[in-house]
Formats: C-alpha cells, structure tokens, sequence
C-alpha cells in the first residue's frame, strides 16, 4: 500500500484591513475556474455576472415585502372622464365649426361690415371675402349666416347621436304564432304577433325572378291582368292560346305570325313554337258566357275552311 500523495491548492493568504483583527488572522480564498468557451455551443443568454449570495437579514426580508408598483394618488373623488358621463358629447366627425361653409361666409360677412362706406385699399383678402355692394336679405334664397336659410352647405347638427341594431331575430313567440294561444299571456316577453313575414333572403328571391319591365302597379289584388281581346286581330279570342312570355293570342293569328317569325307579337321573345291551352282566359269567357259564342265561331271558321 503506497500513501496517496496530497495536490496542494492554490491558495494565498489574505490580510484583513480592519484594525480589530489581528494580522496573524488568515483567510483562504479559492481560486475561480474560468469555463473556457465552446464555439459549437449556443446559448440565447449570457450571465456576466455571478450570483450573489444571499444574506439572511432582516432587511432583505422587509424589501421583499415592499409592494413594487406604487403611484402617488391625487386626493380627489371625482371620477375620471367628463362629469356627466358623455351625455352632452358632441358629434366630431363633421369640418370643424371654424372652418366650414358657414364660419367662412360669417367671417366675409365680419369683413364686409368693416370695409362698408370705406375707400378701396387694394388689399387681396380671398375668393370669399370681395366686396358687396348689394346686401342681400334674409330670405329663403338669401345667404344668412343663421346655418338654416342661406346657400351652400349647412351646418350639420352637432348634438345628434344615433344608434343603430340590425334586428336579425324579429323574436316573436313561436306558440302564439302557430296556436294563437300562449301560457305566459301577457308577461310572455316575445312579441304576439300571427302575421305572416318574408325574410330578406326570400324578397331578394323575389326580385330577382321578376321581370324588371313589369313595373305597373295593379289595381286589384290580382297578379296578371287577363286581355279580353287578341292583340292581333283584335277581336275576341277564339281558341286562346298563351305563349312562354304570358302573352294571349287566337290559335290561327298565332300560327300564321309564326309562319313569318318565331318571335312573340308583343316583347319579340323566341317562342320555339310552344302555344298552350289559355286555361284562365277559357274560365274566364266561361264565367262570363262568352264560351257558346266562342264555340260557334270557331265552327264556323272550320267550316269555311272546308
């Protein structure tokens, strides 16, 4: 067995500055290690410097306690913002009140009354501001500078606020509306309504498969006026027929205006040669008596044919 033999460490010795140690005292400080530095290790941080360390004390205890934010208070009760909490704000989305339309036409009128009975200064004072030899009254057509009768723009109310919901959900109560009977009756909070609406969707629908052109407004609530005669020969029908477009003819007057253009009579659409049985326009002469007149003239010409 051999001893192991002992590395000394790098150690000095220190001497104390205070004068109530003795100089005999040492103290052992220990070298620090430098961590010599890897070129293919990255760190996003680099610490500068060492930890210190801690000393337990009261003192440290009393700071750590401290609270960190603090502001130095105004003494004041009143809140924050204006006193009456907006209710007499102002619209500021308009030209400034200084210079708009009519601050400017006041501000003529100012320059007008100074320079009245004065000679001509040969002074340029803007486009606004010439001279006027013809005072024009408050009128309708005048230009006052109350903001509401004179020309050009008016002053637009500053005091005027206004909100708008888009009411999406009409909230109208379903059972009363389906039953006509509610359980909650009159402290039921939905509306009580059985009328019956379009959505927007559903009127937008309806505006895009009408026609454009039929802008006539009806005087009953019938939808499509019936002719009572025909638009080509402009007699009663015989044998009605109604094309794709909704328009009414004779069979005869329409298959000889066929035999010259497949257009309609009337709006100049393809017709393609289909002509249907005018069922309305066959009730109609029923209801009114017309149908054995019709009848028979139409034999008639079958006959005159032969």
């Amino acid at each position: 067995m051999f001893k192991k033999r002992q590395v000394k460490q790098n150690t000095r010795k220190r001497q104390n500055d205070s004068e109530s140690e003795s100089e005999d005292e040492t103290q052992i400080v220990r070298k620090e290690k430098k961590i010599r530095e890897d070129p293919n290790f990255q760190k996003t941080t680099k610490q500068t410097k060492a930890a210190k360390p801690q000393v337990e004390d009261s003192e440290s205890d009393e700071s750590s306690c401290q609270v960190g934010v603090s502001y130095k208070s105004r003494k004041s009760s009143a809140r924050d913002g204006p006193s009456d909490m907006g209710a007499t704000a102002t619209l500021e989305i308009e030209t400034e009140t200084d210079k708009d339309a009519q601050a400017i036409y006041e501000k003529s009128l100012k320059i007008n009354a100074e320079l009245k009975g004065k000679e001509d200064d040969k002074v340029y004072r803007g486009l606004a501001n010439y001279a006027q030899y013809f005072e024009k009254k408050d009128t309708a057509q005048g230009n006052a500078a109350s903001g509401f009768v004179r020309k050009g723009p008016i002053r637009a109310p500053a005091n005027v606020r206004s909100t708008v919901r888009w009411d999406y959900q009409p909230d109208i109560c379903k059972d009363y509306k389906e039953t006509g009977f509610c359980g909650f009756g009159d402290s039921c909070k939905f509306l009580h309504d059985r009328t019956d609406y379009k959505y927007g969707w559903q009127l937008e629908q309806e505006h895009e498969d009408g026609d454009n052109k039929n802008y006539e407004i009806p005087d009953s609530d019938e939808e499509d006026h019936l002719p009572f005669k025909c638009y080509i020969c402009r007699n009663s029908f015989k044998d009605p027929v109604m094309t794709k477009c909704k328009h009414y003819f004779c069979t005869k007057c329409a298959l000889e205006h066929f035999k010259k253009t497949p257009k309609c009579y009337i709006c100049q659409k393809n017709t393609f040669g289909e002509f249907r049985t005018a069922e309305k326009i066959v009730q109609k002469l029923k209801d009114a008596g017309d149908i054995k007149t019709m009848a028979k003239d139409s034999d008639s010409d079958s006959d005159e044919s032969d």
